[in-house]
């Protein structure tokens, strides 16, 4: 199993940041350092949440003090409350050199941001060259290229990043995650759902990095999305939508 160290939210509350990710990756059997960016009472779809600042870059050197940080197999990242944690994060994955780095670019949805637009121009530039995987949904994968998307495929290829996982596609009357890579292309079609809990992006995420130390990536990928349709299914929350 794998060591990894993941780097996000964590909320006292609710299925989001590393309360999704570390779970999908102790399932598995991995050992998970988890540092969180920012804990907050509950996510603030919820209402406006009590928020209490994380000094990340203390928390990193006090864990890399007693040698914790050695032989980290992986990186995974996701929101960051700073740019200043972002360049941090980058200039730690510089010297770790971890073999994956995961860069979950949780900076907006719904043709918006929700973050700072520091923070986001800080993933951008600097955490988005250091990635072997990215996962952003389709307004981030368009705000990450700087123009709307037409050719998903095209478009994810611009990254230039050796894998990436964009999902919320639109398809006709369902939605899409598409894997790409320079050498092939890979689907999972949905049927469009209301009221989708919070969090789907972060777990999917964790769900995926646990299962490619063990299997082929298109395999891993296929496994991942149907874990992540289950769980949805099982919250009893996300319905499917019915289209007259």
């Amino acid at each position: 199993m794998a060591k990894i160290l993941a780097i996000s939210s964590q909320v006292v509350y609710g299925p989001v940041g590393l309360s999704a990710i570390v779970p999908a990756l102790q399932a598995l059997g991995h050992e998970v350092l988890a540092v969180p960016t920012v804990l907050l009472s509950y996510h603030p779809g919820h209402g406006t949440p009590v928020r209490c600042s994380i000094d990340v870059a203390a928390l990193m050197s006090a864990v890399e003090t007693i040698g914790a940080l050695n032989f980290v197999d992986a990186i995974i990242t996701g929101y960051f409350a700073s740019a200043d944690q972002v360049i941090e994060t980058a200039a730690l994955i510089k010297k770790l050199r971890p073999k994956i780095i995961l860069v979950d670019p949780v900076i907006g949805d719904h043709g918006r941001l929700y973050v700072k637009e520091d923070v986001a121009l800080a993933i951008r530039d600097h955490l988005l060259p250091l990635a072997t995987i990215i996962t952003p949904n389709a307004f981030e994968l368009s705000w990450l290229i700087g123009k709307a998307c037409m050719d998903f495929v095209a478009d994810a290829k611009l990254l230039k990043v050796a894998e990436v996982i964009v999902t919320s596609v639109p398809a006709d009357d369902q939605l899409a995650t598409m894997r790409v890579t320079s050498a092939e292309v890979q689907w999972h079609h949905t049927q469009k759902r209301h009221n989708v809990p919070n969090g789907t992006g972060d777990y999917l995420s964790g769900l995926y990095l646990a299962r490619i130390f063990e299997l082929p990536r298109e395999q891993a990928f296929a496994e991942a999305m149907n874990a992540l349709e289950n769980a949805i299914e099982k919250s009893g929350i996300g319905k499917v939508l019915v289209v007259a």
